[in-house]
């Protein structure tokens, strides 16, 4: 049996606020996900039936270490995360051989998964600052979560809600607002939402599915 993952301690929000103030656009957020969030995010996968979990954006490790929680025995969890000091980091603290810890980009996903010998994952959780994105960034990830994406698997992705209607201290900080429901319903059929007050910032969380060939 795999080894129960540690649990989120004080050294986690230091590494991610140091990361986080030296490229905010890239982690897109000053404190890890809480725990309400989290959950909200994991609510829609079927961890009965999944095996291959892809998590882009792991960050310290705050949903990881809820994904490990809920995993089946032999289910692998592919963290993803741009900046190898997160990766540092959650190789070094978190003790899971279902934890396969990568540093990668997630417009490479489709690449990354065939290096793991992964056709495909049963579910993506996404915790990109797809607000800060740029336009042709956002939708190259997009198309690499839709195609590496069993029929009938779930992304689920958030943002906060300061995010989406583009507040005056955004555009000081140089972001903007961005549509993102309208934005993932070019490449899903099905959306569902599920909004998170007790996160700081509070957010909102998109469960994306797309039509299986049954049209379930």
């Amino acid at each position: 049996m795999p080894q129960a993952p540690r649990s989120v301690g004080r050294s986690d929000w230091g590494v991610f606020l140091t990361e986080s103030l030296r490229s905010f656009t890239t982690t897109a957020s000053v404190l890890p996900s809480s725990k309400h969030l989290a959950s909200a995010m994991l609510r829609p996968i079927d961890f009965e039936r999944a095996r291959a979990i892809v998590e882009l954006g792991a960050g310290t490790g705050a949903v990881t270490l809820e994904l490990l929680q809920r995993m089946r025995p032999d289910a692998r969890l592919y963290a993803l995360d741009i900046n190898a000091r997160f990766i540092r980091f959650l190789c070094e603290t978190v003790s899971d051989p279902r934890l396969v810890p990568l540093v990668g980009t997630a417009e490479d996903l489709g690449e990354i998964l065939r290096q793991q010998g992964v056709r495909k994952a049963d579910a993506i959780i996404s915790s990109l600052g797809l607000t800060t994105m740029q336009d042709q960034q956002r939708e190259r990830i997009l198309s690499e979560m839709r195609k590496c994406l069993v029929p009938g698997g779930v992304v689920s992705q958030f943002q906060y809600w300061h995010s989406r209607g583009g507040p005056r201290w955004l555009r000081v900080l140089g972001l903007r607002g961005f549509p993102e429901e309208e934005f993932l319903r070019q490449y899903f059929h099905r959306i569902s939402t599920d909004h998170v007050l007790r996160n700081f910032p509070p957010a909102t969380v998109y469960s994306c599915r797309f039509a299986t060939a049954t049209g379930l």
